[in-house]
């Protein structure tokens, strides 16, 4: 059972946590719809991981996790061809 303080605490967490799965699934959907938008906010979340990972570095042994995470969400929106030609202008 959770004491008062603990439930009091919850309610934060899981909105934060709700707000972020909100904003995965908006920018999932976005990417999925070529939208211009949402490849932005891809790259600079991919970004923002891999600074995170590289703060956590020296402190963690899973620092390269989300450097690698970061990188590659990053890359993989903005390198291939066929990336850019999805989020291109109709």
């Amino acid at each position: 059972m959770l004491t008062e303080f603990e439930a009091r605490n919850l309610v934060p967490v899981l909105l934060l946590t709700l707000v972020g799965v909100g904003v995965c699934a908006s920018v999932g959907y976005g990417l999925w719809r070529g939208w211009r938008g949402s490849r932005i906010v891809a790259v600079v979340l991919g970004v923002l991981v891999l600074l995170s990972g590289l703060n956590s570095l020296g402190s963690s042994n899973f620092g390269f996790l989300p450097i690698a995470y970061g990188s590659l969400v990053a890359l993989l929106v903005l390198v291939p061809a066929s990336a850019r030609a999805w989020f291109r202008r109709s």
